[in-house]
């Protein structure tokens, strides 16, 4: 046992050249056709790494780093790649013995030396330079399946040299070239692992030879190194990073006395003292990480004693790959945002969308019968459709009163009083006998009904963060714009078949019930209330349901941490609404979104008289060209939201690696201190939120133009041709829609539905002007004409998002400093007072 541990071996040829009775050469640098390595791993994973942020795969874990750590990582690893460019000597994954005499290779010294120019590179050579560089890594992989061992191993360190210069010297952050040779150098870490990352003789804790071991130590140091440099990668680009379970049974780094050993004689000597002291086994890459949770106590102990051990002799390399494998996401645990689990979600994101619907149902049901409804009241239609303009006028209004409300009493309370109000309607416009008495009705229906939709808004503002409000905001519109597309089939159907009035007889039963189930299952979200849903209010009202949400979430939550807290209660004020619609960062993006609504309700509008005048349908006919409509709103807002999550959650990583590598003099971290206090607040949420508004404002102009020029010529134009413009009309209006109104719940969140009401009241003006004036324009002008206009209109509208996206976030920083600075001032009022 003692001769084959540490006898210094004798033997003419490795054991795979004997093996197969080939010539053996033993060359000072060991055997050129073996160096008798073996590979523990799957290498096969190692190049198939990059699909890990596209494709599933079992056994994935992501890495979640504080930020800390990952801006720890960024300058360890631009530190390499300074060492490598100032020529101060070789990165920590090189070995001393790689780059003297007749053991280097041509790969790596290449490299070493050309990575020199960039030191003192002139200003805006660096494109140049780069492209150097590109060109030899490109020859480098182009070559590498012909290398043998040890010129391998050095291709594979030098492309990785080459790469971490591109990115920490030369500025190619958003290189796609960068991306593609990630995969590359991934590709050349899988062949050089292939032929072996561990001597044979360690497998059964024996010791290599050492020409063998600096090869191994060699790959499995480039390799951490490489899986580092991924990671901040993904981090630049927002994608998830996951753990190198594939690497798992690897070794970790070796001591420094193995590392360092300048002769033959001094690495033996250092390595029988590693096996006296690790006679169980070296310690392995994966005891580095967070240890798990399935571990018991005896296990965790024999863990930290091994890796207590370790660390007593290794170098910076061992100490630099502890702080980062071995660190946490978080060092406390943190309160949810919200108790509420997945499935009570859904449920309360139904009942809002749910209730959400009337608002639409009492408005498109009734467009079929206009023109019927004229002529059984002996009015014009005009006349009618101002029935339509004082609905949009209240729908505005409305919720300038319940949204305050909303805000300060509770989401129950609101809800059941706007639903109250809205019933009687209902049963009143039932009853209906004369012109007057419908247009006051339907004024007080669309303001029992309009609220829904800003209530609901705030709902989903109390119980969602940002990372997730996009999706759930895409479930909602989605919600509310099912009466888009059956409210005008059911409402043809129901007034064809039964009278006009049984419209509204069929709101009073739908609300009436609906009314019912809210009380039953819909909880207090209002977080001035309940907090994170974890409190329980003394109201009976508002502690039930939630009591039993409470008692079922699978959600852990703490009731006495400080995050249940309620939120100062406010008073409530009704002028909230008004301020938030002239204030300078939410006035033009509201604007904006009031114009693009008026123009899509002015063509819902126009088109019940249009399609029975151009194509002659009776009032069935005409609610199912609603269809379309109804659609693409819903298909929309669907797959809007799930975009919205996306771009969310990359711009947030992006902006994350931003603050984990700031361009800072070494030594000075106040840069990243101040980052990492202030990044919610210079977060640019208008870049994550409103990227997508003018490709859904240009295809939206395009359809309009093309629903009025193509119905304005029914005899030569097919049907089939304004329905499917307005599929794309209710599309890309309901889309734009979603965004601004999740852009505006992210900077109103303690006034959710008071923002949603300020949005609500200017589009619900501009479309009630604009659907008041449509008909006689159409008259006077012609529908094509009459519809390019809008869509000039909307053209110059897109002049108010540059500015949103320009402005708007330093003056919504400002108006937040001057909110923080005014209730500081009142705190203190109220302290001096008491």
């Amino acid at each position: 046992m003692r001769a084959t541990r540490y006898a210094t071996t004798r033997q003419k040829a490795c054991y795979e050249c004997s093996a197969a009775k080939a010539k053996c050469d033993r060359k000072p640098r060991g055997c050129t056709r073996c160096l008798e390595l073996f590979s523990p791993i799957n290498v096969s994973d190692i190049s198939n790494r990059w699909l890990n942020s596209f494709v599933d795969a079992p056994g994935q874990k992501i890495k979640e780093y504080p930020a800390t750590i990952t801006a720890f990582v960024y300058r360890i690893l631009k530190s390499y790649a300074s060492v490598a460019v100032r020529g101060r000597g070789v990165p920590p994954f090189i070995h001393s013995s790689q780059i003297s005499g007749s053991y280097i290779r041509s790969p790596l010294s290449t490299c070493l030396s050309l990575v020199r120019v960039c030191e003192n590179s002139l200003p805006g050579s660096e494109d140049a330079v780069a492209r150097v560089l590109q060109s030899e890594m490109g020859s480098i992989y182009e070559q590498h399946r012909v290398y043998d061992e040890m010129t391998l191993l050095a291709a594979f360190q030098a492309y990785l040299i080459y790469s971490m210069v591109l990115f920490f010297r030369l500025g190619q952050v958003s290189s796609s070239f960068l991306r593609q040779a990630m995969t590359s150098l991934q590709d050349l870490a899988c062949s050089s692992s292939r032929q072996g990352v561990m001597c044979t003789a360690e497998r059964v804790n024996a010791r290599p030879r050492w020409e063998a071991w600096i090869v191994a130590e060699s790959k499995r140091r480039s390799l951490y190194i490489m899986y580092l440099f991924d990671s901040a990668l993904s981090a630049q680009d927002g994608l998830p990073t996951f753990l190198g379970t594939e690497l798992q049974g690897l070794p970790t780094s070796s001591n420094k006395s193995l590392w360092k050993a300048e002769t033959r004689h001094e690495w033996e000597t250092a390595y029988n003292i590693h096996l006296a002291d690790w006679a169980e086994g070296g310690l392995r890459i994966d005891e580095l990480w967070p240890i798990p949770e399935d571990l018991d106590e005896q296990g965790i102990f024999k863990r930290r004693n091994r890796v207590d051990r370790w660390l007593e002799n290794v170098d910076e390399f061992g100490t630099m790959l502890y702080a980062i494998t071995s660190s946490k996401p978080t060092m406390t645990p943190e309160e949810p945002y919200s108790v509420f689990d997945k499935r009570q979600k859904a449920l309360i994101i139904l009942i809002v969308s749910t209730a959400a619907t009337f608002s639409g149902f009492a408005s498109n049901i009734y467009f079929p019968a206009l023109p019927t409804i004229a002529r059984d009241l002996n009015v014009s239609v005009e006349l009618v459709n101002l029935t339509v303009t004082s609905y949009l006028i209240f729908q505005g209004l409305a919720p300038s009163l319940w949204g305050p409300v909303s805000d300060v009493k509770g989401r129950r309370v609101a809800y059941c009083c706007t639903f109250l109000v809205f019933l009687g309607a209902c049963v009143g416009l039932a009853e209906t006998r004369n012109y007057a008495t419908l247009i006051v009705l339907r004024c007080l229906q669309s303001t029992g009904s309009a609220s829904t939709i800003a209530i609901g808004s705030g709902v989903i503002g109390d119980i969602t963060t940002r990372a997730e409000r996009g999706g759930f905001m895409g479930i909602f519109q989605a919600g509310l714009l099912v009466p888009v597309a059956v409210g005008p089939v059911i409402g043809g159907a129901l007034a064809g078949s039964l009278g006009w009035r049984a419209i509204f007889t069929f709101l009073a039963i739908y609300s009436g019930a609906f009314l019912l189930l809210l009380i039953l299952l819909l909880p207090e979200t209002l977080r001035s209330i309940v907090a994170n849903g974890g409190l329980k209010p003394s109201n009976l009202l508002q502690s039930y349901p939630l009591c039993i949400y409470q008692k079922t979430t699978k959600v852990e939550w703490n009731r006495e941490a400080a995050a249940l807290q309620p939120g100062a209660r406010k008073r409530i004020d009704v002028t909230g609404p008004f301020r938030i619609l002239v204030s300078k960062h939410a006035a033009p993006i509201i604007s904006f979104l009031a114009i693009y609504y008026a123009v899509w309700q002015m063509s819902i509008t126009a088109m019940s008289t249009l399609f029975e005048d151009g194509y002659g349908l009776s009032e069935t006919q005409i609610g199912l060209t609603f269809i379309a409509n109804g659609v693409g709103s819903m298909i929309g807002t669907l797959i809007t939201g799930k975009i919205l999550d996306q771009d969310y959650r990359r711009i947030k990583a992006k902006y994350e690696a931003s603050l984990a590598r700031p361009d800072m003099e070494p030594g000075d971290d106040s840069g990243l201190a101040r980052s990492a206090t202030n990044n919610e607040d210079s977060f640019p949420l208008e870049k994550a939120r409103l990227r997508l508004v003018p490709v859904f404002s240009l295809i939206q102009c395009l359809s309009i133009l093309l629903f009025g020029w193509t119905i304005q010529y029914p005899a030569r134009v097919h049907i089939a041709v304004p329905i499917v413009s307005t599929f794309i009309t209710g599309w890309t209006a309901v889309s734009t829609q979603s965004v601004v109104m999740t852009y505006l719940v992210d900077v109103f969140s303690d006034r959710s539905a008071g923002a949603s009401a300020s949005l609500n009241l200017a589009r619900c003006l501009f479309a009630a002007g604009g659907t008041s004036f449509v008909m006689p324009l159409v008259n006077a002008i012609g529908v094509g004409l009459a519809f390019t206009i809008c869509a000039v209109v909307q053209v110059a509208a897109m002049l108010l998002v540059a500015v949103q996206w320009k402005f708007a976030g330093a003056w919504r920083r400002e108006a937040e400093r001057k909110t923080k600075l005014q209730k500081a001032a009142e705190e203190e009022g109220n302290g001096a007072a008491q």
